[in-house]
């Protein structure tokens, strides 16, 4: 039965990701595993067009909203999910009739605050505002707003500007439970000590908003994210306890295993019904139905059963990195039982629990996140039992006392300083050098192939014969996995969509230099009340230039040039050099006298530093740079001290020109005549304070480009720059419109 499934769920597999054009490139690794399956299991063969039909059938009614208009004001919305505060944002998922939309809105004053802390899951509201598409990603292989919401079936995002709640309707069975949830997720954050209050909220019901930011992005490096959220671990902590002690009250095997399913299903509602714990209590009530009914469904089959279930049901489960993760550790750890049971130690199988789950999750964190924790297996050791033994029982007790009865604060103390502990401990350990191993994402291919390294490393581990091969072989291939990722004959000038800002990454072919010209970066220049403070803040340098440059496999960056102080052009300087090794900081003589790039300069002394001027030369490899501005005398880092630079990079002519005005492209146009440019970088964004017409006329660039955002605030690019580039017949391209923006070249 197991094998029959077993191909079942590679042919879903194969129709899941085949239905979802997104994905294309998948179905080809997919194809041949159906393939060679179907060879040996040609009668199933038959049942693939009606399960193709059904799926298909299935999946077209979940699609219609993508199909549907905006979202119509005059009508009300349902909230459908938890909502989340953070600081003066307020989100939720709204849906109208079958369309669902995800909200946003800015609170004004602390007391509204205070009153939208009561909108709860099934309330009606009156919501004005305006709607847009998701965005798609900006960079490569960056976060895509677009998909991610549509593997939620939610197509549109709502920006309010007032919202004013209606009166109740009635709740159906479900929403009634979603209500329960919001009223303990309340009682537990008044109640309980800030970190207890958070921890459970994570642990026990799945919202991980109120954790601090520093402790997740900890648990994240050192592999150990997933015990901050709920997992198998946690749904088999509390379907055996609840199963133990009905049996230790004297119910019967099979009336203990009934209720610990009729539990179960009701806490996969409170849990928050993701796709981790969609698959920890399926397969657990499925192993419980041993207990119920004469049947031999092991865990091998309750894992593939529970597979299907959620495929059948909603196909873009598949696409879910929670998901993937998931099934995969799970897999792994299943069908290596026999390796796990050959330990006489709790402490040798605790470790290759650790092994295996460290190893089966490594090509999607790769794949995902660009970089594999070198902690994990004993980060794993360390917290796992921790967390086992003492913080989720301590928060799902908790959760299920606050409610009724108050508990002793001496216990709350501990609980807390229990907490900060191992909080303190998390960060520390994150702060130890060679913690992660930047990997960038690798081909298709390089994955399949550790897939089938690990295959073959876990039969060899059983067995015992050709370990250490396997295993030298598997270390191998996974530390090759960024020269698999920059190993290319062409080099590649980038401009990153940093929005209203300006980064352009410049690498040479295998990664043989890697230059940065600017951060980018957005300062919040608006004072915050202690109420409007966000947790969870979004910055330039961890949002999108840390990941662009990991996922191109960039670990180190030779030379950063920040071309004048300008937040938008430096502010992200910090945050890049705590996640990616940096040669040497270049700025232009004076900038440093700019207060807040002095403070940044002085936190990261330990990097080489120095100043530039007009006539100096850069060098990345064979590509020399030469400084056209600054003048000697220097500047005080201002726009018309920006850093200029010129280099003939594979025949074509660049200009690299900073927040540089028109002052200074008269002299340098003077100076140099016969630059000839091929690519000019527009200065300023396109203000109309550079980007004169005789400037352009004597270069004549093929092709200028503009960093800038989306609707610009400042009205970038100023329309008569765009006139004077179109009037000289040079082709115009833009982040806005385009997002990155990238040229390759051959050496």
């Amino acid at each position: 039965m197991a094998r029959h499934l077993l191909v079942i769920s590679c042919v879903m597999l194969f129709i899941a990701v085949a239905m979802e054009k997104e994905a294309f490139s998948f179905v080809i690794i997919v194809l041949i595993i159906c393939c060679l399956l179907s060879w040996k299991y040609k009668q199933l063969l038959y049942f693939l067009p009606m399960l193709l039909l059904l799926m298909i059938i299935y999946q077209s009614s979940a699609e219609q909203s993508f199909r549907k208009s905006a979202p119509d004001f005059l009508k009300s919305f349902k909230i459908s999910a938890e909502p989340l505060i953070d600081g003066d944002r307020f989100q939720a998922i709204v849906t109208q009739g079958k369309q669902t939309s995800k909200m946003s809105y800015v609170m004004n004053t602390e007391n509204e605050k205070d009153a939208l802390r009561h909108i709860k899951p099934g309330d009606n509201l009156q919501i004005s505002g305006e709607t847009r598409s998701p965005n798609r990603a900006k960079n490569p292989h960056q976060f895509d707003e677009r998909l991610y919401l549509k593997y939620q079936h939610i197509h549109h995002v709502i920006t309010a500007v007032s919202i004013d709640k209606l009166a109740d309707s009635k709740p159906s069975w479900h929403t009634k439970i979603l209500q329960l949830r919001h009223y303990l997720l309340a009682v537990v954050t008044e109640k309980a000590p800030s970190k207890v209050g958070s921890y459970t909220r994570a642990l026990i019901f799945g919202e991980r908003d109120s954790l601090e930011e520093e402790t997740v992005e900890a648990y994240r490096s050192l592999g150990v994210i997933h015990l901050l959220a709920i997992s198998g671990l946690h749904v088999h902590l509390i379907g055996a306890s609840l199963f133990m002690i009905t049996l230790y009250l004297g119910a019967t095997r099979r009336l203990s295993a009934s209720l610990a399913i009729v539990f179960l299903l009701f806490y996969l509602v409170l849990a928050g019904a993701n796709a981790p714990v969609v698959r920890a209590v399926s397969m657990m009530c499925l192993l419980f139905f041993n207990e119920i009914i004469p049947s031999k469904i092991s865990t091998f089959t309750a894992l593939i059963i529970s597979f299907n279930l959620q495929i059948l049901l909603d196909h873009y489960q598949l696409f879910s990195i929670g998901f993937q993760l998931s099934y995969a550790v799970c897999l792994g750890l299943v069908l290596s039982r026999n390796i796990i049971h050959q330990s006489q130690s709790r402490v040798v199988e605790g470790l290759k629990i650790s092994i295996i789950a460290t190893l089966m999750s490594l090509p999607l964190i790769s794949y995902h996140f660009f970089e594999i924790s070198l902690a994990s297996i004993w980060s794993n050791l360390i917290f796992v039992p921790l967390y086992t033994l003492f913080i989720i029982p301590a928060c799902l007790g908790t959760a299920l006392i606050l409610p009724l009865f108050e508990i002793p604060t001496p216990l709350l103390t501990l609980f807390e300083k229990v907490l900060s502990l191992s909080e303190t401990f998390a960060i520390k350990l994150n702060e130890l050098p060679f913690n992660t191993y930047i990997t960038g994402r690798a081909p298709l291919v390089s994955y399949f192939i550790i897939v089938v390294l690990l295959w073959s490393f876990f039969i060899a581990w059983e067995r015992k014969c050709y370990l250490k091969t396997l295993t030298l072989l598997l270390i191998i291939t996974i530390l090759s996995l960024p020269i698999q990722t920059q190993w290319s004959n062409k080099g590649r000038v980038v401009m990153i969509d940093v929005g209203q800002g300006d980064s352009l990454f410049i690498q040479l072919p295998n990664n043989k230099g890697n230059m940065l010209i600017d951060t980018g970066g957005q300062f919040d220049w608006q004072p915050r009340e202690e109420w409007q403070k966000r947790k969870r803040v979004y910055t330039i340098g961890k949002n999108v230039l840390n990941p662009t440059l990991k996922a191109l496999g960039v670990s180190r960056i030779d030379q950063v040039i920040l071309t004048h102080s300008d937040f938008d052009h430096m502010g992200a300087l910090v945050e890049l050099a705590e996640e990616i090794k940096l040669g040497e900081i270049i700025i232009g003589r004076g900038s440093a006298s700019d207060k807040l790039l002095a403070t940044m300069l002085t936190k990261l002394k330990a990097i080489p530093q120095r100043e530039v001027v007009e006539g100096d030369e850069l060098v990345l490899g064979k590509i020399r740079f030469t400084v056209l501005n600054p003048q000697a005398e220097g500047g005080i880092g201002e726009n018309r001290d920006s850093v200029v630079l010129h280099a003939v990079i594979a025949g074509k002519s660049w200009l690299f020109t900073g927040d540089m005005e028109k002052e200074q492209e008269q002299r340098i146009m003077k100076e140099y005549p016969k630059l000839g440019l091929d690519y000019l970088m527009v200065a300023h964004h396109g203000s109309k304070h550079s980007t004169d017409a005789t400037f352009v006329e004597n270069m004549q660039p093929k092709e200028a480009w503009i960093s800038v955002a989306e609707k610009s605030r400042y009205g970038h690019p100023h329309p008569e720059v765009l006139e004077i580039l179109a009037n000289n017949n040079v082709r115009i391209r833009s982040t806005a419109l385009e997002g990155a923006l990238i040229y390759h070249f051959d050496y």
